[in-house]
């Protein structure tokens, strides 16, 4: 999974600049994370979908999507295990109501565990609030 390895390898293989991030200056510091995470994120998800040569088709309910299902607790003051929060199980809905942004959904169960593992730090940044 090398087009997933890193934020620049996902971005220049769906043809970004993985230099050019969105602007959050204008926003409170503690609301620059979030954005910032949420577009790598998407990017990565983009280019998890192109690797398979796959389109994402909302129409399509045969069509496997895959996402992170974090389980956030509060113990001792932190959010969720020891590493933050923990990697739930595995969920998908068989309607169109859906618990998380279309841009977060992955073709494989392998890229989407690949990702979150990798990619830990920026689903905390999206999800948690320090």
């Amino acid at each position: 999974m090398k087009h997933l390895a890193t934020f620049e390898a996902a971005a220049k293989t769906i043809g970004l600049d993985p230099a050019q991030l969105p602007i959050v200056s204008h926003l409170p510091e503690s609301m620059q994370k979030a954005p910032v995470a949420l577009f790598k994120l998407s990017v990565i998800s983009a280019a998890a979908w192109q690797k398979e040569g796959v389109k994402i088709d909302w129409n399509n309910r045969s069509q496997e999507k895959y996402f992170a299902w974090w389980k956030m607790r509060s113990e001792d003051n932190s959010v969720g295990s020891d590493l933050g929060f923990s990697l739930g199980q595995f969920l998908g809905y068989d309607r169109s109501v859906s618990g998380v942004g279309s841009r977060l959904v992955f073709p494989t169960i392998e890229a989407l565990k690949y990702v979150a593992k990798t990619y830990y730090d920026l689903y905390r940044d999206i999800y948690v609030i320090d």
